[in-house]
């Protein structure tokens, strides 16, 4: 048996594909395979059941995931141990994170982290927090940073720790009749022709899931290009809802405007999400850490609690 195998039968069990997994574990798939199967072989049992829906652990081959990742934890913390002496943190860290958040908090925070931290890799996808909540299910992304507007299913497998808290704003063009107020009514706002951030062809963004419970709304656009987004809201041809921490970065553009919600309070909070089956490296609780600490410059309270 040998310690690589442990990594990729967990990358198994958490990403629910082979395929996926040989990516996470920087092999083929054919190798990834051939190493499960001879431990397989060596154990005399089957780990895996293999379906047109995916791969699943079997009884038993969840007995031994779970033995895998506690020794998987145990090996990481030799590591870190021995990484702390030395002061020097190498390593990979997957990350997802909100459009809003990658345009302002971690700007810097990259900046600050690659400056303490320069051999380890930081691979960001940035994407719309309800996809990216998915990939930090499937494993895909070691954690991410999120925007939080709801409940969701997936949420009973992650650890969620709040940043802090926020509201959406509207961002309208300085060439609306709007411009010249200082706040709307919902329902002004919910009037507007809308733009919304997505990716992929998924309608369930949390920007939309907070809006229909207050009624319907016209989405004008739905695009996964944030430049572009900034565009159309300069254009005068659409309103954004946004958190009310990047007014200033819209302000900055001259052409944009923000608008407080003048009758109800849309709440969201900023967020770092994990995999409750995934085990927290040194270097991720060190980009955790300056994440946090970024945060707390927008004046916000940083609670630092479990939601769940």
């Amino acid at each position: 048996m040998r310690v690589e195998q442990l990594y990729h039968i967990v990358a198994i069990a958490q990403t629910g594909s082979i395929s996926l997994a040989a990516e996470r574990s920087y092999i083929s798939q054919p190798a990834l395979s051939s190493s499960v199967s001879k431990l397989e072989m060596e154990l005399g049992i089957t780990l895996f059941k293999r379906t047109n829906q995916g791969v699943y652990p079997t009884e038993i081959g969840e007995a031994v995931i779970k033995k895998a990742m506690e020794a998987i934890g145990l090996l990481e913390d030799i590591r870190s141990i021995a990484e702390e002496s030395t002061h020097t943190l190498t390593g990979s860290i997957h990350l997802a994170v909100e459009p809003f958040i990658s345009n302002s908090i971690m700007v810097n925070t990259l900046t600050t982290f690659k400056n303490r931290h320069p051999n380890v890799n930081v691979l960001m996808k940035v994407g719309e927090s309800n996809n990216n909540l998915r990939d930090i299910a499937a494993g895909k992304a070691d954690f991410g940073v999120l925007m939080k507007t709801c409940e969701h299913p997936e949420e009973k497998d992650l650890c969620i720790k709040e940043l802090f808290g926020d509201q959406l704003v509207l961002m309208v063009s300085r060439e609306s009749s709007l411009a010249a107020r200082s706040s709307v009514t919902l329902a002004e706002a919910m009037a507007q022709p809308l733009v919304l951030y997505n990716t992929e062809f998924a309608t369930d963004c949390g920007v939309s899931e907070l809006l229909r419970k207050y009624g319907t709304f016209h989405a004008a656009y739905r695009l996964d290009s944030f430049p572009m987004l900034e565009k159309v809201i300069s254009l005068n041809e659409c309103s954004a809802f946004v958190p009310k921490f990047m007014s200033e970065y819209f302000v900055n553009r001259e052409s944009i405007v923000p608008l407080d919600i003048s009758d109800t309070r849309l709440d969201i909070s900023i967020v770092l999400a994990w995999s409750k089956r995934h085990h927290l490296s040194l270097i991720e609780k060190e980009m955790m850490g300056t994440i946090q600490s970024f945060c707390s410059m927008f004046h916000f309270p940083v609670k630092g609690a479990e939601l769940k």
